[in-house]
């Protein structure tokens, strides 16, 4: 909760020292044009393609931080709603009066409720009340009501066993023995089922967070071109949205010389593109290998990236059905790349002067997300950040712990609907599911 707070402070400060909140246009233009000045513009020659770029390593690690951060706010909201930050206030007196177990002979049976055995091992539920100390000469017995669970009806004169505390019998007595209360009497927020149950939770969720990087970014950072990498020249024709079952996903169309689509996958719409991009030609550079295997598993969706003649460079995926299809206009990267020690483009002539080669920046804008980032989203991370704190007091008990815990798992995917500017989780989660092929189509623009 400190670093949640923490984490929440830090943006705020930061939109006030950057001059207060942004649209995310106005910072996808800063950030396309900060690099950079129009004295600048094409310093590389059209027939370069570099080896180097940079990497898409900041990209993939702030991906898998919003995923795992999601997933750990939500499955702690839940645990702490099952769990209890301290002993019921019982409880708590038993223990402090040096509560131990012991079996104790039934008095009374009161209302006995079968539980439907469909729903698990049948067992009967019956408010019964028990004898704590027996009737002697000094005195009257002492009794205490409890609630019991037992795979068979009770009667007068069987035993159960109870938690109580043999110098205090007047403070009450609770049914269980040490494999149901013991953990609580220990002080415990959650019984060991429990924490392992929720553990499992949290590691199978980064277990896909790690799954959801890789089918979106891949594993590799895109850094250094290598041999089986290819690329295209292609033309920058506008935003358009890439189709696979029932996702939609947008994307930025290209076009080849024999005018061939490709869609460029990322999350960027028609407002966020800065203008003067429409109709620019850049090098469309992928890896060549992945997705090629045939297999069954085989990714679908190959890394890619952008590269200007202007030096911006913009990492994403693209289909591999798509790529597949550029045979015969593609170029190989050992052939056609050039490096600051080797400038030359292939085929130059020795008089020629090198050109020198532009350096590449990388065009990023969502880096800069507490730049642009709602007041919605700051109002919900409050509102969030309110709920742990309310069920870290202890101040809730029972029906309204649920109530805030499931409320503040509300209060997550409206954020995380805020911050990943309106991609749809499902419509991510049916595109990256689905068996069989993929077949992509462009909507009418």
């Amino acid at each position: 909760m400190a670093i949640a707070f923490l984490s929440l402070v830090a943006a705020i400060s930061y939109r006030r020292l950057t001059g207060g909140p942004r649209s995310f246009h106005a910072v996808s233009t800063a950030e396309f044009l900060a690099p950079g000045t129009e004295s600048e513009k094409s310093l590389r020659s059209p027939s370069m393609v570099p080896l180097s770029l940079p990497s898409r390593r900041g990209v993939q690690c702030r991906v898998i931080g919003w995923y795992v951060g999601f997933f750990t706010v939500v499955v702690t909201l839940i645990a702490l709603a099952a769990g209890s930050p301290e002993r019921p206030e019982l409880l708590q007196r038993l223990h402090d009066a040096g509560a131990e177990f012991t079996e104790v002979v039934v008095e009374k049976v009161g209302e006995v409720e079968r539980h439907d055995p469909s729903r698990g091992k049948d067992f009967y539920a019956a408010t019964v009340v028990v004898q704590l100390v027996p009737r002697t000469a000094a005195g009257a017995a002492v009794t205490a009501t409890v609630r019991t669970d037992t795979p068979e009806p009770l009667a007068p004169g069987d035993k159960v066993t109870v938690l109580y505390a043999p110098s205090r019998p007047e403070i009450g007595a609770i049914a269980g023995d040490e494999s149901r209360l013991g953990a609580f009497l220990r002080g415990d927020t959650m019984s060991p089922r429990g924490v392992w149950g929720y553990t499992g939770a949290w590691v199978i969720a980064i277990g896909f967070s790690v799954w959801g990087l890789w089918v979106r970014y891949g594993f590799r950072s895109f850094s250094r071109m290598r041999e089986g990498d290819l690329a295209v020249r292609v033309r920058f024709m506008g935003t358009d949205h890439w189709r696979q079952g029932t996702a939609n996903q947008r994307c930025l169309r290209l076009a080849t010389s024999s005018s061939k689509a490709v869609h460029f996958l990322t999350y960027i719409a028609k407002r966020e593109v800065p203008e003067g991009l429409e109709g620019q030609e850049l090098w469309l550079c992928w890896d060549g290998r992945r997705g090629t295997g045939g297999h069954r598993f085989s990714p679908r969706r190959a890394s890619a990236a952008l590269v200007s003649d202007d030096g911006w460079v913009l990492h994403a995926l693209i289909a591999v059905e798509e790529a597949e299809a550029l045979v015969g206009e593609h170029v190989s990267i050992k052939a056609h790349a050039v490096t600051e020690a080797n400038p030359s483009p292939v085929g130059a002539q020795a008089s020629e002067a090198p050109e020198p080669p532009k350096r590449l920046f990388l065009w990023d804008p969502r880096s800069a997300w507490p730049r642009f980032v709602s007041a919605w989203a700051l109002a919900l991370s409050s509102l969030l950040f309110a709920c742990g704190v309310a069920l870290l007091s202890g101040d809730l008990s029972g029906t309204w712990r649920w109530l805030t815990g499931l409320g503040g798992v509300v209060v997550a995917l409206a954020l995380a609907h805020v911050l990943t500017m309106r991609e749809s989780l499902l419509a991510f989660i049916a595109m990256n599911s689905g068996g069989g092929s993929c077949a992509s189509e462009a909507r009418g623009r």
